[in-house]
């Protein structure tokens, strides 16, 4: 087993998640942890990772079995262990657990993946919609009002709520300029996904065809992952959605305009402008550009 250079400082618990689970994790070199906020594009960095990989457009990419969330307490760790330690390729996992709650191996490569706040809240208020059994609407409000205000109160990281994306961000920022971690954002990869498909493959060190590189970056398009949800949604088939292909909802950036109003606005622009500084701001919000794709 290869030693952790930083073990974790701290550990996450939440009703779906045990971030101490990772102390069972057998790293081999070259492994890929792919680390965001819920909602903020894991699905889709996992997505284009697995064809890379394989080397193919059509592979069917079965996250949740394939590329596992770690900390996630839905399934016993040995089985989870089990199904990678038979992996005789690349492999890639996930976590939506901060960077201080997790183990860092100079040997890895990390992918790390944030979205504008209120695109994370919408998208994950459809998220917790679609979701059966109901392991979320026992305990997070499905009324728009309310889950609004969940999301500026709470401190639960798993709940995407505003304090729990901040702090991830601020972990990302913290190890920013480490050889093995690149930072992407999710406005980024909707303005040009060819060039982020090309920053994530330089970054793991895979090469491919120009064809190829054309060909995968057009089968991760919103449009052609959500018309083949059967291989890309996490969990696709075994009944946790109510929709499969629902798992891909907006996809999109200002998908809050219309939705909020001006005092919630208001609230979340004064929530956000104390966890953060001026310039962390801006990224957390719009990527590279600091403002929103044309």
């Amino acid at each position: 087993m290869i030693p952790a250079h930083e073990p974790p400082e701290k550990s996450y618990k939440s009703a779906v998640s045990d971030s101490t689970r990772w102390a069972e994790f057998v790293p081999r070199p070259g492994d890929i942890v792919v680390v965001t906020p819920p909602k903020s594009g894991t699905t889709w960095a996992q997505a284009l990772l697995a064809m890379l990989i394989a080397g193919d457009p059509e592979v069917d990419a079965q996250t949740a079995l394939k590329s596992p969330w770690i900390d996630s307490t839905s399934r016993p760790f040995s089985e989870v262990a089990a199904r990678l330690d038979a992996q005789d390729h690349r492999r890639q996992v996930k976590s939506h657990t901060p960077f201080d709650g997790l183990p860092w191996w100079n040997e890895l490569r990390y992918i790390a993946v944030f979205r504008h706040p209120l695109d994370v809240h919408l998208s994950f208020r459809n998220h917790v919609r679609n979701m059966r059994p109901e392991i979320f609407t026992r305990r997070y409000a499905l009324d728009p009002a309310a889950s609004f205000a969940m999301f500026l109160e709470s401190r639960e990281v798993e709940d995407a709520s505003l304090h729990g994306i901040a702090l991830h961000y601020l972990q990302a920022r913290a190890r920013h300029g480490r050889e093995n971690l690149l930072l992407l954002h999710y406005a980024d990869m909707i303005r040009d996904l060819p060039a982020a498909l090309a920053r994530i493959a330089a970054h793991v060190g895979i090469t491919a065809p120009p064809a190829l590189m054309a060909a995968i970056a057009e089968a991760a398009t919103f449009s052609a992952m959500k018309a083949n949800a059967a291989r890309f949604t996490p969990a696709a088939g075994l009944g946790l959605w109510h929709s499969d292909a629902g798992f891909f909802n907006s996809g999109g950036c200002n998908t809050w305009q219309g939705k909020l109003g001006e005092a919630e606005l208001a609230a979340y622009d004064a929530a956000l402008s104390a966890l953060l500084p001026p310039d962390a701001r801006a990224w957390l919000e719009w990527g590279d550009r600091g403002q929103p794709p044309a």
